[in-house]
């Protein structure tokens, strides 16, 4: 290394590097390391030393899901995507952090990150996760206020996520997923039918009416009630407007092909949108 170091213009002489190592017998930790110009022996050994690795600005996107997360990582050689999908769905990693559910998706937060490449996918499930305990802090105290467990408020923030960009359309779209699950009819929301296909690797970027016949415990089409998991990794707005829906009584919505939805509380009115706004 300290040879290395010397070739790459780091440190004008190998020798001293060595002599330090010597007398310190530190562990040198393996990685990629940056250095502006020449620097004292002295501060090289202890910068690898202490494992202070170049670090890559990551931005994980809000609605991001685990697959997204993974090409993201896979990109900047953080970790291989199948390794960071592994980790990140096993059953095992959501019981390490105490999760009723088998996949860490939703639980990661959308976020800005700074990780070294080569970074192992539990150390960054670890970080993502307990920003988002950080970033929700505020929040959770008031599951128990709407008769909601953590696993359930997250898995609709993500329905909602994927649903809208507006921010002003959370609330209410919100209130339908709430409404429809208080009187017991299926969600029937679309993403958790990409969400199935994209587990299954079977996503090619077009949703048919045979892909909401699929019997997948994911599809709200084929089954009642909330998916196993989240759909995808929500922002603080979308949880936040779970926890503080509009009082509606709709039931239903349809996209007006301008990224806003047209609202109904009743079937009949519902397919008058669908003709209005998908003509």
């Amino acid at each position: 290394m300290a040879l290395l170091l010397y070739r790459e213009g780091v440190i004008r002489s190998p020798i001293s590097f060595m002599a330090i190592h010597s007398l310190i017998r530190g562990k040198l930790e393996a990685g990629e390391y940056e250095f502006k110009g020449w620097v004292f022996p002295w501060d090289a050994y202890l910068k690898i030393h202490r494992g202070q690795r170049k670090l890559y600005k990551i931005t994980v996107p809000e609605g991001f899901d685990l697959y997204d997360i993974a090409d993201l990582l896979e990109e900047y050689s953080i970790c291989k995507r199948e390794d960071f999908l592994k980790v990140a769905n096993s059953p095992e990693t959501a019981k390490r952090y105490g999760l009723r559910t088998y996949t860490m998706e939703g639980f990661l937060f959308p976020d800005t990150y700074y990780f070294s490449k080569n970074t192992h996918p539990l150390r960054v499930v670890d970080v993502m996760f307990k920003n988002f305990l950080r970033r929700t802090e505020h929040l959770r105290p008031k599951l128990e206020e709407r008769g909601l467990t953590l696993e359930e408020w997250v898995i609709i923030a993500s329905m909602v996520e994927k649903e809208t960009a507006v921010p002003e359309e959370r609330p209410i779209i919100a209130s339908v997923i709430l409404n429809r699950i208080k009187l017991g009819m299926p969600l029937q929301i679309d993403p958790t039918v990409i969400y199935a296909l994209k587990r299954r690797g079977e996503w090619k970027g077009v949703l048919t009416r045979k892909h909401l016949q699929l019997d997948d415990p994911y599809n709200t089409y084929y089954h009642k009630g909330l998916p196993p998991s989240p759909i995808c990794n929500p922002s603080l707005q979308s949880l936040e407007a779970v926890l503080n829906p509009a009082e509606t009584n709709y039931l239903y919505f349809v996209s007006m092909g301008n990224g806003r939805h047209a609202f109904s509380s009743n079937y009949k009115d519902h397919l008058k949108n669908i003709a209005t706004y998908r003509r």
